[in-house]
């Protein structure tokens, strides 16, 4: 989007102040679910795992292996980005001249790919992996996190789409395919 663009989305939620604390509150919130998700998931896994322990040894040794990608997948996609980031170091919406962001931050650069999209997505597809349920919810809300990354201005489009992709694929890769 240009700064012409932000303006326009800018002037049109001035004008609606109900829907900018939304979508401000939406950003800020959103993401935590999927951090507050993650040790969720790894509980019930636990959980599944001492089960087998007592009767079924071959049936926990695999469940473990998977535990372990569901831990290293997210892990090494989350690094890997943020050394991504570090690399690139993309400019924010927000250092274009005369562009005021929804949702005030002082990062400068390191914009692609966008944390919140890649972590949101990879965890979805580890939920996926055995919660298919559950993971299409986790994609429902990467995709709010992403519009709400937008919205507020501080990221561009490609950086959530870019983390989005990203995530979706090393998170399909990693549990599926290894």
């Amino acid at each position: 989007m240009t700064a012409e663009h932000y303006h326009a989305l800018h002037s049109w939620m001035d004008a609606h102040p109900t829907a900018k604390r939304c979508v401000v509150a939406l950003d800020r919130w959103l993401p935590l679910i999927p951090f507050v998700c993650y040790p969720v998931l790894l509980c019930l896994l636990n959980v599944r795992l001492f089960r087998l322990l007592g009767s079924q040894r071959q049936a926990a040794l695999d469940l473990t292996a998977v535990i372990a990608r569901t831990v290293f997948v997210p892990g090494l996609t989350f690094w890997g980005g943020t050394i991504l980031r570090d690399r690139l170091n993309l400019p924010r919406p927000y250092e274009q001249p005369g562009f005021e962001p929804l949702r005030h931050k002082e990062t400068r650069g390191h914009s692609f790919p966008s944390r919140h999209a890649l972590s949101a997505s990879v965890l979805a597809m580890v939920w996926m992996y055995f919660y298919p349920k559950a993971g299409w919810v986790m994609v429902g809300i990467t995709v709010l996190i992403c519009v709400g990354r937008v919205l507020t201005g501080v990221h561009h489009i490609r950086d959530v789409v870019g983390g989005a992709a990203l995530g979706f694929a090393l998170g399909f890769a990693g549990m599926w395919l290894l």
